[in-house]
C-alpha cells in the first residue's frame, strides 16, 4: 500500500510540475512570416507599471533570456533595432479569478424507499492568475503582427531555479507556434 501511495504522490507532483499554462495566440494572416529573419526588443528596458511584482529586474532578465533562447532555437538572429524584421515586446499582469469545483454528489434512500435525498456540494475559491503576453510587432507600422498569451495560477514562494523553470516553460509554450504556418 505504501508503494502505491508514493507512486500516486509522485504522479501528482509530476502533473503539478507540468503546470497548466493555458496559451492563446492570434496573428495577422496577411503577414509573410517566412520572410522574417531578425528581431530586436521593442523596449531596451521594460516599461514600469508601478506593481512591484511586475517591475522586477530578475523576472525581466528571465523573460528576455527565455525569449532570446526560443527565438535563437527557431533560427532568428537578434540585431540592432534599425536592422530588425520584427520587434518583440512582453507584458505581465495579474488578475483575481474565482473558480469552483465539484466536491461531492450523492444519492441516498431509506428503508423501503420511504426516504430519499440528493446531495451536491461545490467548493468556490478565489485565486490569482498571472498572464504573460508576448507581442511580435512590425517595426515600420508599430502594429502587432502576432500575439501569444500564456496564463497560469500564480504561486507564492519558490526558488530562483523554480521561477526560471516556470518562466522558461511559459515562454516555450507561448512561442511554440511562432512563426505560424501560413
Amino acid at each position: 500500500m505504501g508503494r502505491y501511495a508514493c507512486l500516486f504522490a509522485a504522479t501528482l507532483l509530476l502533473l503539478a510540475g507540468c503546470s497548466s499554462v493555458t496559451v492563446n495566440r492570434d496573428y495577422d494572416e496577411a503577414v509573410d512570416f517566412a520572410a522574417l529573419r531578425t528581431y530586436a526588443w521593442q523596449h531596451a528596458e521594460q516599461p514600469q507599471t508601478g506593481d512591484a511584482r511586475i517591475d522586477n529586474d530578475l523576472i525581466d532578465e528571465r523573460v528576455r533570456a527565455a525569449v532570446d533562447a526560443e527565438l535563437a532555437a527557431k533560427g532568428f538572429a537578434r540585431v540592432e533595432a534599425a536592422e530588425a524584421d520584427f520587434q518583440v515586446a512582453y507584458f505581465i499582469d495579474f488578475k483575481q479569478r474565482i473558480g469552483g469545483s465539484s466536491v461531492s454528489f450523492g444519492v441516498g434512500a431509506g428503508n423501503y424507499g420511504r426516504y430519499s435525498g440528493v446531495g451536491y456540494n461545490t467548493a468556490i475559491s478565489d485565486y490569482e492568475e498571472g498572464r504573460l503576453t508576448i507581442d511580435i510587432v512590425d517595426p515600420h507600422s508599430g502594429k502587432n503582427i502576432w500575439r501569444g498569451v500564456g496564463r497560469r495560477t500564480t504561486y507564492e514562494g519558490g526558488t530562483p531555479k523554480k521561477t526560471t523553470r516556470i518562466v522558461n516553460g511559459a515562454v516555450a509554450r507561448i512561442l511554440k507556434k511562432f512563426p505560424p504556418k501560413t
